[in-house]
C-alpha cells in the first residue's frame, strides 16, 4: 500500500500528476490508506473513452480489435416469436408492427444496425412505431438483436484502450481512479455496476474494460433490478421473468450469455455473499444512463435500502458518471432532505416549475403522462445513494445549460447548495479523519449555486479545472492556495453593450461568465425567450485567472436574478 507521495513519485508529469500534487498541497501530512476515509470522484459524463465502439475517441492509427456494433436481423423466426411473445393485450400494435417489420425484411434482409432498423421504420410508418409502449419497443427491438459472434460462436466483447484516449482530461480522470485505489489498498479491486442502463449486460463490457488497470483486480457486479428482486426473496429460478417485468429486458440470454451466466451464480450465492463481496471491493464505478434505474438496486418498492446499499455507500472509492453522479444526492443535510434530480431543462423549469413524480419516457416527444412533456424538470423526493449530502449534483451541467434547473429544483427543495459537474469533468472530495478536501479534475469545470432569497435569484460561482475548493461554515469558497497561485489578468477588450440572446441554450451561460470573469465585467443581461437573465458581481464576487485554457478563470459569487419580460 502506497501513500500518495511515494504514489506521485511514480506517476507521469501530467494533468494526473498536477492533480495529485494538489491534493498533496492541500493536506498538511500524507494521506495514506488507513487516514483517508472515502474518496468521491463526480464525473459529469461524457467521459470520452477509446474503445471497439467509439474508434472516434481514439488517437489516429489505435488498432482497434473487439466488437464494433450491436446488430439486429429481421427473420422469419424472429418475427415469429415476435408474434407468439407479444409483451402485453395489444393486438393492434402487434399486427401493425408485424406488418411494417415484414416489409423491412424484405428491403433489409441482411444484418443492419439499430438506427438503420429505426429509419427504415420512420420510413415506412412512423406512426406504429410512436404508437407502441416503451414495453412493447424495447420487446421488439431486443427480439430482433442478434449476438456478434466470432467464427468460432463465441461472443465478440467490446474492447476499452483508454491509453490510446484522444482526450488527454479523460485520461487525467482514468488515472486519478487506478491511482487512488492503489492508495487506499495494498491488493486493491474495483467493481462496476452498470444499472443505470436499461440493458445492463450490454453496458458491462465498456466498464470492465475501463476499469482494467495493472495491480487492481476489476469485473463487472451482476447487480441487477431483477437479481435485487430475486435475491431478496428467493426466487433465483424467476431472473428471467424478473428481467422483462421489471427492467423491459427480453432476449438477453442469447445475446449475452456470460452476462447472464454471471447473474444466475451471484444470485444463486445469496445476499450474504453479495454484501461481503461489495464489502470486499476497494472501490465501486456507478456508470450513465439513467439514475432512477440505479436506485432499483438500492431501494426496493417501499423505499427501504437492501441489505448491501450500505456497502456501496461506503466504499473507500466510489466513482460515479452523468446517471453514476447524479444518484449520489441524497440523505440529508442541515436543509433537510436531499432531493435526486431526474429529467428537465431550464426552461421548462422557468416555466413550468419542479415536480416530484417520475420522469417521463425517454421516448416521449410532446405530450407524456401525468400531463408532463419530455422537458419537465422532475426529481426524486428522497434521493439516491446520499454519499454526497452536501447539497443536490446535476451533470451535463455547462454544455446542456442546466444551471437555472439546477436553481429552480433548490428554491423548490430548501437546499442550499447545488454542485453541476461539466463533461468530461470530475468534482473530487476527498474525506480524512483530519479534514475535507474538494477541488475539481478534468476538461471543463463544476458550477457552484449558492440559493438566494427567492426562486429567481442566486450565486453562481464556477470553479475550474485545478481549483481547491475549502469546506467552511459559511459554505464553500476558493482555497487561498488557489488564489495565492492565479495567473495575471489578461488584457482583452470588453464586452459589447448588448442583450446576450438564447442564453439559455447548449453552453452560452459558460461562456458569457467566462468572458465577464476574463474581462473583470460587472453586469452583463441574457435573454431567453420571454426571460432576462441579469448577472451582477457584488462585494463578494472574485474573479480570478487560474489556468490559461479556455475555461480557466474561477469565479466566486456572481448573482443571477431572472425575470420574465411583461
Amino acid at each position: 500500500m502506497e501513500n500518495f507521495r511515494e504514489h506521485l513519485a511514480k506517476s507521469p508529469k501530467c494533468g494526473f500528476f498536477a492533480a495529485f500534487t494538489l491534493v498533496m498541497t492541500a493536506f498538511s501530512a500524507n494521506i495514506s490508506a488507513n487516514q483517508t476515509e472515502q474518496t468521491l470522484l463526480l464525473i459529469g459524463g461524457a467521459l470520452t473513452t477509446c474503445s471497439s465502439l467509439s474508434p472516434k475517441n481514439c488517437i489516429e492509427k489505435t488498432s482497434l480489435i473487439g466488437k464494433k456494433a450491436n446488430q439486429f436481423q429481421l427473420t422469419g423466426k424472429a418475427l415469429k416469436e415476435i408474434k407468439s411473445q407479444w409483451p402485453d393485450d395489444s393486438t393492434n400494435n402487434r399486427n401493425e408492427t408485424l406488418r411494417v417489420l415484414s416489409k423491412i425484411a424484405k428491403q433489409q434482409p441482411n444484418l443492419i444496425d439499430k438506427g438503420s432498423l429505426l429509419w427504415a421504420w420512420r420510413d415506412l410508418d412512423s406512426r406504429s412505431l410512436n404508437n407502441l409502449t416503451d414495453r412493447e419497443y424495447n420487446f421488439v427491438t431486443d427480439m430482433l438483436e442478434v449476438a456478434v459472434v466470432d467464427a468460432k460462436g463465441q461472443r465478440i466483447k467490446e474492447t476499452v484502450q483508454s491509453k490510446q484516449n484522444n482526450e488527454p482530461a479523460a485520461n487525467d480522470i482514468v488515472n486519478f481512479i487506478s491511482a487512488t485505489a492503489k492508495v487506499n489498498s495494498k491488493q486493491p479491486s474495483l467493481l462496476a455496476i452498470t444499472a443505470s442502463s436499461r440493458d445492463p449486460y450490454e453496458s458491462a463490457d465498456f466498464y470492465e474494460g475501463l476499469l482494467d488497470f495493472d495491480r487492481i483486480k476489476s469485473s463487472w457486479l451482476a447487480l441487477t433490478p431483477a437479481l435485487a428482486q430475486a435475491i431478496t426473496t428467493g426466487q433465483c429460478e424467476k431472473l428471467a421473468q424478473f428481467r422483462q417485468q421489471n427492467m423491459q429486458v427480453f432476449n438477453r440470454h442469447k445475446i449475452y450469455p456470460d452476462r447472464i451466466q454471471a447473474e444466475q451464480q451471484l444470485c444463486d450465492a445469496g445476499v450474504d455473499n453479495l454484501v461481503a463481496k461489495i464489502e470486499s471491493a476497494t472501490g465501486i464505478m456507478l456508470n450513465g444512463g439513467d439514475q432512477s434505474l440505479t436506485r432499483k438496486v438500492l431501494f426496493d418498492g417501499t423505499g427501504k435500502p437492501y441489505p448491501w446499499t450500505n456497502a456501496i455507500r461506503s466504499r473507500p472509492l466510489l466513482v460515479g458518471t452523468s446517471a453514476g453522479t447524479a444518484i449520489q444526492s441524497g440523505g440529508s443535510n442541515q436543509f433537510g432532505s436531499v432531493a435526486m434530480i431526474t429529467n428537465g431543462t431550464s426552461l421548462a423549469a422557468l416555466r413550468d416549475g419542479a415536480h416530484a413524480v417520475s420522469a417521463p419516457s425517454e421516448r416521449c416527444e410532446d405530450d407524456c403522462n401525468q400531463g408532463l412533456s419530455a422537458d419537465t424538470l422532475t426529481y426524486q423526493t428522497n434521493g439516491g445513494l446520499g454519499s454526497f449530502s452536501a447539497g443536490i449534483v446535476d451533470t451535463h451541467f455547462s454544455e446542456r445549460n442546466r444551471t437555472v434547473r439546477l436553481a429552480t429544483l433548490l428554491a423548490k427543495t430548501g437546499q442550499q447548495y447545488g454542485f453541476g459537474v461539466d463533461e468530461t469533468t470530475a468534482l473530487v472530495i476527498i474525506k480524512s479523519q483530519l479534514s475535507t478536501i474538494v477541488t475539481v479534475l478534468g476538461k471543463h469545470g463544476v458550477v457552484h449555486l449558492n440559493k438566494g432569497k427567492d426562486k429567481y435569484s442566486f450565486d453562481y460561482s464556477f470553479w475550474p479545472a485545478g481549483a481547491i475548493i475549502d469546506v467552511t461554515p459559511q459554505g464553500y469558497q476558493l482555497s487561498q492556495r488557489t488564489i495565492d497561485s492565479a495567473l495575471p489578468a489578461i488584457k482583452i477588450p470588453p464586452l459589447p453593450m448588448q442583450r446576450f440572446n438564447n442564453i439559455l441554450t447548449d453552453a452560452k451561460l459558460r461562456s458569457l461568465t467566462q468572458a465577464m470573469c476574463l474581462t473583470n465585467e460587472q453586469s452583463a443581461v441574457g435573454q431567453q425567450d420571454e426571460f432576462i437573465v441579469t448577472l451582477n458581481a457584488s462585494k463578494n464576487t472574485q474573479y480570478q485567472r487560474i489556468s490559461p485554457s479556455s475555461y480557466g478563470c474561477a469565479i466566486e459569487r456572481l448573482s443571477v436574478n431572472i425575470t420574465t419580460i411583461q
